[in-house]
């Protein structure tokens, strides 16, 4: 088999794969509040890689090899929850696999989430500057 193609397919996808995957998307960046509490998003990352090559030779010149090769890569992130740091406590908000609510860890959902509300305000409005699309009028000042 030749193995150099085979080589440089499992190289380049790896590379990329890379780029995808790091530190930061498992633990994402600190967000700090006016009010001194620090939350940090945590998720899981699950990757799937598979590469296949062959060599075959061709009916019309039996010494000439020829190669096929291909691979396939997936990545999954899936929240996990929210590291909140305030006071000089740490406490992990977990994302429950039950219909994806925060719990406190006593199963308490209703009060993690209003303790969580509470104690970062401006949270929301926070992702929304982040993940959100721009405004019609952002777009328009960006564009001039």
């Amino acid at each position: 088999m030749n193995e150099i193609p085979l080589k440089q397919i499992i190289d380049a996808s790896l590379e990329n794969l890379k780029k995808i995957v790091s530190v930061d998307t498992v633990i994402g960046t600190p967000i700090t509040l006016p009010n001194d509490t620090t939350v940090v998003p945590v998720s899981k990352v699950s990757v799937g890689f598979t590469s296949a090559g062959a060599d075959y030779g061709s009916k019309v010149n039996p010494a000439k090899d020829r190669f096929g090769g291909g691979n396939a890569g997936g990545v999954s992130v899936t929240p996990v929850g929210f590291l909140v740091i305030s006071g000089g406590n740490v406490q992990l908000l977990c994302v429950n696999k039950n219909g994806g609510a925060i719990s406190d860890g006593n199963g308490s959902v209703i009060g993690a989430i209003t303790d969580f509300i509470d104690r970062s305000p401006d949270l929301f409005e926070r992702f929304k500057a982040v993940f959100g699309k721009k405004d019609k009028s952002a777009k328009k000042s960006d564009e001039e």
